[in-house]
């Protein structure tokens, strides 16, 4: 997955855009925190426990509840804007300069 970092520290509140390969799995997790995702391109799959698996075209938007269970896949080639309320360092490591 590539990242390039929008916004990070204060606030409470970091963005990034996400490349995710046709494929690629993000397996079932949860946040301390809201996320919000748009996908600018591609269609992406989240499943939740509350609303079964959803598919989210490019234009679309998705919204995390904080501690809601959830996993995603890129269905195809996708690039997304992942805003969220806290900093998680394990995002933190790669901060590849390219994400489109």
């Amino acid at each position: 997955m590539d990242k390039s970092v929008v916004w990070e520290g204060g606030y409470d509140t970091r963005s990034a855009f996400f490349r995710m390969s046709k494929g690629m799995n993000i397996p079932i997790h949860t946040h301390p925190k809201w996320v919000q995702v748009m996908v600018l391109e591609g269609t992406m799959e989240v499943e939740t426990d509350e609303d079964g698996k959803v598919r989210i075209e490019s234009g679309g938007c998705y919204f995390v509840e904080a501690g809601d269970t959830h996993m995603e896949t890129a269905i195809e080639d996708s690039l997304l804007l992942v805003t969220q309320g806290e900093d998680r360092s394990e995002f933190l490591d790669d901060t590849d300069e390219n994400a489109s």
